[in-house]
Protein backbone atom coordinates (compact mmCIF):
# COMPACT_ATOMS: atom_id res chain seq x y z
CA UNK A 1 0.00 0.00 0.00
CA UNK A 2 1.15 3.55 -0.86
CA UNK A 3 -0.72 5.05 1.98
CA UNK A 4 -2.44 3.49 4.98
CA UNK A 5 -3.21 3.77 8.53
CA UNK A 6 -2.63 1.19 11.07
CA UNK A 7 -5.06 0.62 14.38
CA UNK A 8 -3.59 -1.40 17.25
CA UNK A 9 -6.73 -3.48 18.47
CA UNK A 10 -5.11 -4.61 20.93
CA UNK A 11 -4.09 -1.22 22.52
CA UNK A 12 -7.51 -0.02 21.77
CA UNK A 13 -9.15 -2.95 23.91
CA UNK A 14 -6.38 -2.11 27.27
CA UNK A 15 -7.56 1.32 26.64
CA UNK A 16 -11.55 0.36 27.24
CA UNK A 17 -10.54 -1.75 30.28
CA UNK A 18 -8.22 0.94 31.21
CA UNK A 19 -11.51 2.47 32.38
CA UNK A 20 -13.66 -0.35 33.12
CA UNK A 21 -10.56 -0.46 36.09
CA UNK A 22 -11.73 3.25 37.35
CA UNK A 23 -15.41 2.72 37.41
CA UNK A 24 -17.54 0.74 39.61
CA UNK A 25 -17.94 -2.50 38.57
CA UNK A 26 -22.34 -1.93 37.92
CA UNK A 27 -21.29 1.26 36.16
CA UNK A 28 -21.52 0.16 31.51
CA UNK A 29 -19.33 1.74 28.94
CA UNK A 30 -20.52 2.57 25.47
CA UNK A 31 -17.71 3.36 23.40
CA UNK A 32 -18.71 6.03 21.16
CA UNK A 33 -17.77 5.09 17.11
CA UNK A 34 -19.35 7.81 15.64
CA UNK A 35 -17.43 9.96 12.67
CA UNK A 36 -15.85 6.82 11.51
CA UNK A 37 -14.57 5.70 14.88
CA UNK A 38 -13.58 9.47 15.46
CA UNK A 39 -11.33 8.83 11.81
CA UNK A 40 -9.81 5.36 13.32
CA UNK A 41 -12.35 3.40 10.99
CA UNK A 42 -15.85 1.85 11.67
CA UNK A 43 -14.95 -1.40 10.44
CA UNK A 44 -11.81 -1.96 11.97
CA UNK A 45 -12.94 -0.54 15.28
CA UNK A 46 -16.45 -1.51 16.05
CA UNK A 47 -16.19 -5.37 16.40
CA UNK A 48 -13.03 -4.82 18.65
CA UNK A 49 -14.89 -1.98 20.53
CA UNK A 50 -18.12 -4.33 21.07
CA UNK A 51 -16.43 -7.06 22.67
CA UNK A 52 -15.38 -4.85 25.56
CA UNK A 53 -17.80 -2.33 25.98
CA UNK A 54 -21.17 -2.94 27.00
CA UNK A 55 -22.95 -0.81 24.40
CA UNK A 56 -21.97 1.20 21.45
CA UNK A 57 -22.57 4.73 20.58
CA UNK A 58 -23.16 6.44 16.77
CA UNK A 59 -24.42 9.64 15.43
CA UNK A 60 -26.69 8.47 12.60
CA UNK A 61 -29.28 6.10 11.22
CA UNK A 62 -26.22 5.39 8.87
CA UNK A 63 -23.59 4.35 11.28
CA UNK A 64 -25.79 2.60 13.14
CA UNK A 65 -26.89 0.26 10.44
CA UNK A 66 -23.08 -0.04 9.14
CA UNK A 67 -22.26 -1.70 13.14
CA UNK A 68 -25.58 -3.98 12.66
CA UNK A 69 -23.95 -5.05 9.31
CA UNK A 70 -20.93 -6.39 11.30
CA UNK A 71 -22.37 -8.62 13.14
CA UNK A 72 -22.64 -6.83 16.49
CA UNK A 73 -25.94 -7.56 18.77
CA UNK A 74 -25.27 -5.03 21.68
CA UNK A 75 -27.37 -2.14 22.00
CA UNK A 76 -26.50 0.60 19.82
CA UNK A 77 -27.35 4.50 20.73
CA UNK A 78 -27.92 6.75 17.94
CA UNK A 79 -26.72 9.94 19.85
CA UNK A 80 -28.02 12.52 16.39
CA UNK A 81 -31.04 13.16 15.33
CA UNK A 82 -32.65 10.86 12.73
CA UNK A 83 -35.39 11.75 10.03
CA UNK A 84 -38.81 10.61 10.54
CA UNK A 85 -38.41 8.55 7.35
CA UNK A 86 -35.84 6.64 9.26
CA UNK A 87 -37.62 5.71 12.32
CA UNK A 88 -39.15 2.57 11.25
CA UNK A 89 -35.39 1.15 10.31
CA UNK A 90 -34.81 2.78 14.29
CA UNK A 91 -37.30 0.66 15.76
CA UNK A 92 -36.90 -2.67 13.62
CA UNK A 93 -33.61 -2.93 14.61
CA UNK A 94 -33.57 -2.01 18.19
CA UNK A 95 -31.61 0.93 17.89
CA UNK A 96 -31.60 3.68 20.62
CA UNK A 97 -32.69 6.67 19.83
CA UNK A 98 -32.11 10.27 21.39
CA UNK A 99 -35.40 12.26 21.79
CA UNK A 100 -35.57 15.59 22.39
CA UNK A 101 -38.73 17.10 20.16
CA UNK A 102 -41.69 15.73 20.77
CA UNK A 103 -42.47 15.14 16.86
CA UNK A 104 -39.70 12.80 16.73
CA UNK A 105 -40.97 10.89 19.73
CA UNK A 106 -44.58 10.85 18.14
CA UNK A 107 -43.35 9.32 15.11
CA UNK A 108 -41.64 6.67 16.79
CA UNK A 109 -44.52 5.90 19.08
CA UNK A 110 -46.45 5.38 15.36
CA UNK A 111 -44.05 3.19 14.64
CA UNK A 112 -43.59 0.96 17.38
CA UNK A 113 -47.54 0.80 17.20
CA UNK A 114 -47.39 -0.58 13.75
CA UNK A 115 -44.49 -2.98 14.06
CA UNK A 116 -45.89 -4.27 17.26
CA UNK A 117 -42.00 -3.56 18.88
CA UNK A 118 -41.19 -1.36 21.50
CA UNK A 119 -39.28 2.44 20.33
CA UNK A 120 -36.29 2.41 22.66
CA UNK A 121 -35.22 5.63 23.51
CA UNK A 122 -33.16 7.66 25.26
CA UNK A 123 -34.47 11.73 26.56
CA UNK A 124 -31.55 14.27 26.16
CA UNK A 125 -31.56 17.02 28.96
CA UNK A 126 -30.50 20.56 28.13
CA UNK A 127 -28.38 21.27 31.11
CA UNK A 128 -25.99 24.30 29.90
CA UNK A 129 -24.57 23.39 26.41
CA UNK A 130 -27.06 24.82 24.72
CA UNK A 131 -27.23 22.01 21.46
CA UNK A 132 -29.56 19.13 21.41
CA UNK A 133 -31.71 18.77 24.48
CA UNK A 134 -34.97 19.26 26.17
CA UNK A 135 -34.46 23.07 28.39
CA UNK A 136 -35.61 21.97 31.96
CA UNK A 137 -38.33 24.13 31.63
CA UNK A 138 -40.12 22.77 29.48
CA UNK A 139 -39.32 18.79 30.71
CA UNK A 140 -42.27 18.20 33.44
CA UNK A 141 -44.58 18.72 29.95
CA UNK A 142 -42.12 16.64 27.60
CA UNK A 143 -41.80 13.76 29.82
CA UNK A 144 -45.64 13.65 31.13
CA UNK A 145 -46.62 13.70 26.89
CA UNK A 146 -43.71 11.44 26.01
CA UNK A 147 -45.10 8.64 29.04
CA UNK A 148 -48.06 9.41 27.60
CA UNK A 149 -47.04 8.05 23.94
CA UNK A 150 -48.00 3.69 23.42
CA UNK A 151 -45.21 1.79 22.24
CA UNK A 152 -42.46 4.19 23.79
CA UNK A 153 -39.72 2.65 26.72
CA UNK A 154 -37.95 5.46 27.78
CA UNK A 155 -34.56 3.36 29.10
CA UNK A 156 -32.39 6.28 29.05
CA UNK A 157 -31.96 9.46 30.06
CA UNK A 158 -28.80 11.74 29.74
CA UNK A 159 -26.73 15.09 29.04
CA UNK A 160 -23.50 16.25 28.08
CA UNK A 161 -20.88 18.37 29.69
CA UNK A 162 -19.74 21.96 28.07
CA UNK A 163 -16.65 22.49 30.28
CA UNK A 164 -14.71 19.70 31.61
CA UNK A 165 -11.78 18.95 29.40
CA UNK A 166 -10.87 22.63 29.01
CA UNK A 167 -10.59 24.59 32.23
CA UNK A 168 -9.08 23.47 35.76
CA UNK A 169 -11.89 25.02 37.30
CA UNK A 170 -15.07 22.56 37.99
CA UNK A 171 -17.97 24.92 38.72
CA UNK A 172 -19.61 24.98 35.38
CA UNK A 173 -19.61 20.84 35.40
CA UNK A 174 -20.97 21.33 38.92
CA UNK A 175 -24.12 23.16 38.05
CA UNK A 176 -24.53 21.16 34.79
CA UNK A 177 -24.69 18.36 37.16
CA UNK A 178 -26.95 19.84 39.88
CA UNK A 179 -29.16 20.57 36.51
CA UNK A 180 -28.99 17.04 35.56
CA UNK A 181 -30.34 16.33 39.14
CA UNK A 182 -32.98 18.51 38.97
CA UNK A 183 -34.13 16.93 35.72
CA UNK A 184 -34.07 13.59 36.90
CA UNK A 185 -36.08 14.61 39.70
CA UNK A 186 -38.53 16.06 37.65
CA UNK A 187 -38.48 12.97 35.58
CA UNK A 188 -39.23 10.86 38.16
CA UNK A 189 -42.24 13.43 39.40
CA UNK A 190 -43.56 12.41 36.09
CA UNK A 191 -43.14 8.44 36.73
CA UNK A 192 -40.30 8.37 34.26
CA UNK A 193 -38.16 5.85 35.91
CA UNK A 194 -34.97 5.86 33.82
CA UNK A 195 -32.71 2.42 33.59
CA UNK A 196 -29.56 3.93 31.53
CA UNK A 197 -28.72 7.35 33.36
CA UNK A 198 -25.36 8.82 31.45
CA UNK A 199 -23.09 12.34 31.91
CA UNK A 200 -19.64 11.42 31.38
CA UNK A 201 -17.21 11.20 28.59
CA UNK A 202 -13.76 10.72 28.73
CA UNK A 203 -13.15 13.79 30.70
CA UNK A 204 -15.94 13.14 33.64
CA UNK A 205 -15.21 9.54 33.72
CA UNK A 206 -11.51 10.52 34.83
CA UNK A 207 -12.00 13.93 36.62
CA UNK A 208 -15.42 13.34 38.32
CA UNK A 209 -16.43 9.78 39.30
CA UNK A 210 -19.68 11.53 40.57
CA UNK A 211 -20.90 11.61 36.76
CA UNK A 212 -20.82 8.30 36.04
CA UNK A 213 -24.16 7.36 36.61
CA UNK A 214 -25.40 3.95 35.33
CA UNK A 215 -23.36 4.07 32.31
CA UNK A 216 -20.47 6.23 30.86
CA UNK A 217 -19.49 7.51 27.14
CA UNK A 218 -16.00 6.28 26.22
CA UNK A 219 -14.79 8.27 23.14
CA UNK A 220 -11.66 9.69 22.99
CA UNK A 221 -10.06 7.89 25.81
CA UNK A 222 -10.87 4.53 23.74
CA UNK A 223 -8.58 5.62 21.19
CA UNK A 224 -5.99 6.30 23.50
CA UNK A 225 -5.63 10.18 23.25
CA UNK A 226 -6.40 12.60 25.98
CA UNK A 227 -9.02 14.99 25.42
CA UNK A 228 -6.85 17.91 26.94
CA UNK A 229 -3.31 18.51 28.17
CA UNK A 230 -6.06 20.29 31.30
CA UNK A 231 -7.63 16.68 31.88
CA UNK A 232 -3.94 14.95 31.60
CA UNK A 233 -2.72 17.24 34.05
CA UNK A 234 -5.99 17.25 36.79
CA UNK A 235 -6.17 13.80 36.06
CA UNK A 236 -2.40 12.98 37.74
CA UNK A 237 -4.11 16.03 40.36
CA UNK A 238 -6.21 13.61 41.43
CA UNK A 239 -5.13 10.53 42.00
CA UNK A 240 -6.34 9.02 38.54
CA UNK A 241 -3.47 6.85 37.11
CA UNK A 242 -4.65 5.48 33.76
CA UNK A 243 -2.47 4.34 30.65
CA UNK A 244 -3.69 5.04 27.63
CA UNK A 245 -1.64 3.67 24.47
CA UNK A 246 -2.51 5.24 20.78
CA UNK A 247 -4.13 3.07 18.68
CA UNK A 248 -3.68 4.83 15.34
CA UNK A 249 -0.33 4.78 13.22
CA UNK A 250 -0.56 7.15 9.39
CA UNK A 251 1.76 6.06 7.23
CA UNK A 252 2.86 6.06 3.85
CA UNK A 253 6.05 5.67 1.35
CA UNK A 254 8.65 7.94 -0.32
CA UNK A 255 7.71 8.13 -3.94
CA UNK A 256 10.90 10.27 -5.07
CA UNK A 257 14.26 10.92 -3.86
CA UNK A 258 15.79 14.42 -5.21
CA UNK A 259 18.64 16.22 -4.61
CA UNK A 260 17.83 20.45 -4.27
CA UNK A 261 21.11 23.14 -4.64
CA UNK A 262 21.50 26.15 -1.96
CA UNK A 263 19.14 28.45 -3.42
CA UNK A 264 16.44 26.92 -5.19
CA UNK A 265 12.87 26.10 -3.74
CA UNK A 266 10.04 23.96 -2.46
CA UNK A 267 6.90 24.20 -3.61
CA UNK A 268 3.83 26.31 -4.14
CA UNK A 269 4.37 30.18 -3.22
CA UNK A 270 8.39 29.67 -3.22
CA UNK A 271 7.72 29.47 0.72
CA UNK A 272 10.90 26.99 1.39
CA UNK A 273 14.18 27.97 -0.03
CA UNK A 274 17.32 25.58 0.18
CA UNK A 275 20.58 27.12 2.60
CA UNK A 276 22.62 24.29 1.75
CA UNK A 277 22.29 21.69 -0.69
CA UNK A 278 19.74 19.27 0.49
CA UNK A 279 18.20 15.89 -0.19
CA UNK A 280 14.04 16.11 -0.18
CA UNK A 281 11.97 13.38 -0.51
CA UNK A 282 8.22 13.41 -2.00
CA UNK A 283 5.19 11.60 -0.31
CA UNK A 284 1.74 11.12 -1.77
CA UNK A 285 0.00 12.86 1.36
CA UNK A 286 -1.67 16.08 1.37
CA UNK A 287 -4.53 18.38 2.68
CA UNK A 288 -7.01 16.20 0.22
CA UNK A 289 -6.12 13.46 2.88
CA UNK A 290 -5.95 15.10 5.89
CA UNK A 291 -3.08 16.50 6.35
CA UNK A 292 -3.24 19.91 7.77
CA UNK A 293 -1.85 22.54 5.41
CA UNK A 294 -1.22 24.56 8.15
CA UNK A 295 1.77 22.53 8.57
CA UNK A 296 3.56 23.75 5.82
CA UNK A 297 7.15 24.45 6.93
CA UNK A 298 6.21 23.21 10.73
CA UNK A 299 4.99 19.25 10.61
CA UNK A 300 7.71 16.83 10.59
CA UNK A 301 7.35 13.08 10.31
CA UNK A 302 9.43 9.92 10.82
CA UNK A 303 11.65 8.36 8.68
CA UNK A 304 13.85 4.94 10.01
CA UNK A 305 12.88 6.14 13.39
CA UNK A 306 14.38 9.65 13.06
CA UNK A 307 12.39 12.82 12.53
CA UNK A 308 12.38 14.77 9.47
CA UNK A 309 10.88 18.27 9.07
CA UNK A 310 8.09 19.24 6.15
CA UNK A 311 9.38 22.01 4.18
CA UNK A 312 7.48 23.60 1.65
CA UNK A 313 3.31 23.81 1.15
CA UNK A 314 1.37 21.10 1.97
CA UNK A 315 -0.11 20.51 -1.33
CA UNK A 316 -3.39 18.74 -2.22
CA UNK A 317 -2.06 15.58 -2.57
CA UNK A 318 1.51 15.46 -1.86
CA UNK A 319 4.57 17.47 0.16
CA UNK A 320 7.59 17.35 0.81
CA UNK A 321 10.26 16.16 3.30
CA UNK A 322 13.70 17.70 4.39
CA UNK A 323 15.92 13.88 4.50
CA UNK A 324 19.54 16.01 4.24
CA UNK A 325 20.01 13.95 7.50
CA UNK A 326 18.18 11.02 7.24
CA UNK A 327 19.19 7.74 4.75
CA UNK A 328 15.80 7.90 3.46
CA UNK A 329 15.39 5.87 -0.22
CA UNK A 330 12.40 5.34 -2.21
CA UNK A 331 9.74 3.22 -0.88
CA UNK A 332 10.91 3.77 2.50
CA UNK A 333 8.09 3.75 5.25
CA UNK A 334 7.21 7.14 6.52
CA UNK A 335 4.99 8.12 9.72
CA UNK A 336 3.05 10.88 10.23
CA UNK A 337 1.22 10.64 13.39
CA UNK A 338 2.19 7.37 15.32
CA UNK A 339 4.88 5.86 16.98
CA UNK A 340 8.19 4.41 14.36
CA UNK A 341 10.87 2.99 16.71
CA UNK A 342 11.32 4.76 19.56
CA UNK A 343 10.17 8.46 18.15
CA UNK A 344 6.30 9.27 18.60
CA UNK A 345 4.35 12.07 17.06
CA UNK A 346 1.68 12.35 18.65
CA UNK A 347 -1.92 14.09 17.72
CA UNK A 348 -1.76 16.39 20.52
CA UNK A 349 1.66 17.46 18.64
CA UNK A 350 -0.23 18.06 15.42
CA UNK A 351 -2.85 19.48 17.24
CA UNK A 352 -0.90 22.40 18.98
CA UNK A 353 0.57 22.59 15.84
CA UNK A 354 -2.00 23.72 13.59
CA UNK A 355 -4.28 25.51 16.35
CA UNK A 356 -7.11 22.88 17.49
CA UNK A 357 -7.55 19.65 19.42
CA UNK A 358 -6.49 16.17 18.69
CA UNK A 359 -10.16 15.03 18.25
CA UNK A 360 -10.35 17.02 14.90
CA UNK A 361 -6.65 15.86 13.93
CA UNK A 362 -7.50 11.88 13.67
CA UNK A 363 -10.93 12.08 12.82
CA UNK A 364 -10.29 14.65 9.51
CA UNK A 365 -7.80 11.82 8.17
CA UNK A 366 -9.77 10.74 4.84
CA UNK A 367 -12.28 7.84 4.95
CA UNK A 368 -10.41 6.78 1.70
CA UNK A 369 -7.57 5.78 3.10
CA UNK A 370 -7.37 1.94 4.05
CA UNK A 371 -7.86 0.88 7.75
CA UNK A 372 -5.61 -1.83 8.65
CA UNK A 373 -6.43 -3.66 12.20
CA UNK A 374 -2.70 -4.92 13.93
CA UNK A 375 -2.06 -6.02 17.01
CA UNK A 376 -4.42 -8.91 16.81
Amino acid sequence: MLTWVEIDVAALGRNIQAFRAIIPEQTSIMAVVKANAYGHGLDVVAPVAADHADWLGVNSIEEALAVRGFGISKPVAILGHTQAEHLEDVVRREFRQVVYRLDVAAALSQAAQRMNKAAHIHLKIETGTHRQGIPLDELPEFASRVRSMPGLDIEGAYTHFANIEDTLDPSFAQLQLQRFHNALGILETAGVHPRHIHAAATAGALLYPETGFTMIRLGIGAYGVWPSRETQIAARERGRHIALSPILTWKTRVVQIKTIKPGEYVGYGLTFQASRQTRVAVVPVGYYDGYDRKLSNGGRALIHGRPVPVIGRVAMNMMILDVTDANAQPDDEVVLLGRQGKAEIRAEELAERIGTIAYEVVSRINPHIPRVAVGL
